[in-house]
């Protein structure tokens, strides 16, 4: 395919006629929604007048070929990326499919419609970060007097325990200070998981970033050999999320797989 990514703008009826019945478990937030007759027809009109779907004998209807091989990667990929982005300024919710040679995105728009984009597989890093809103987009503005930081990043390094509520009771007090600290000055956050085939298991893998009044922390496991689960706080930028994420995608696409 050329080297340019393709992207529509569906609103959420059209995005139902153009997914139903051809996608096995969507993402919730990719669900197809219960339509009216008027409104299929209302958006049918508009795929069709969009060249997006053609119309059949009975009222049915079909994507383009373009369209059809997008839904077939998504129902049928070597591996998927869900993302969700939450903060007090709302969600955002991103579903990625990659192919052989192609990675087919989904991302939730403000106004209840979706973006459906197909690009290159060697631009699943940039696809990603695109779906990223800088973490100021995600926390908003901070009530006035509340504001919790001096814009210097929150670092450092904790047992996970801490940041999921969980019994730590080897954890110090620094440890425990730092971690109010972060709590303190979060107010949104963002997780990935990739889920593909290893072998004839599955295998998957997961991303978390918190977004501060400083901008996004993400947090980086660190494998030391000890019975605590520690992470690293590491400042990090929408654009990162790639580099995050290309370990796991790597391990899983080397995996061998199953014969069809």
């Amino acid at each position: 395919m050329s080297a340019g990514p393709r992207r529509l703008t569906l609103t959420a009826a059209e995005w139902s006629v153009v997914a139903a019945g051809r996608l096995t478990h969507p993402p919730p937030a990719f669900a197809p929604v219960p339509l009216s007759p008027a409104g299929r027809d209302v958006a049918i009109s508009a795929l069709v007048e969009a060249g997006i779907v053609v119309t059949q004998g009975g009222g049915a209807v079909e994507p383009v070929p373009p369209v059809a091989a997008d839904l077939a990667t998504l129902d049928r990929p070597l591996l998927t990326i869900r993302l969700q982005v939450t903060g007090r300024t709302g969600a955002r919710q991103g579903w990625f499919a990659l192919g052989r040679d192609v990675v087919v995105g989904l991302l939730t728009l403000a106004d209840g419609g979706v973006e459906l984009s197909l690009a290159p597989a060697v631009r699943l890093g940039v696809e990603l970060a695109r779906a990223v809103p800088d973490a100021a987009e995600v926390t908003g503005p901070w009530p006035a007097g509340e504001e919790p930081g001096d814009g210097v990043p929150v670092a450092g390094r904790l047992p996970l325990a801490l940041l999921e509520d969980a019994p730590s009771p080897g954890a110090t007090a620094e440890e425990r200070a730092l971690a109010q600290e972060l709590e303190r000055r979060t107010a949104g956050s963002l997780s990935c998981l990739v889920v593909g085939r290893a072998g004839s298991a599955v295998g998957a893998g997961e991303l978390s970033w918190l977004a501060t009044d400083a901008g996004w922390v993400g947090l980086r496991p660190r494998p030391d050999g000890g019975p605590r689960r520690m992470v690293d706080l590491v400042r990090v930028e929408p654009g990162d999320i790639g580099a995050w994420m290309a370990p796991v995608v790597g391990a899983l696409l080397e995996s061998p797989r199953e014969q069809s």
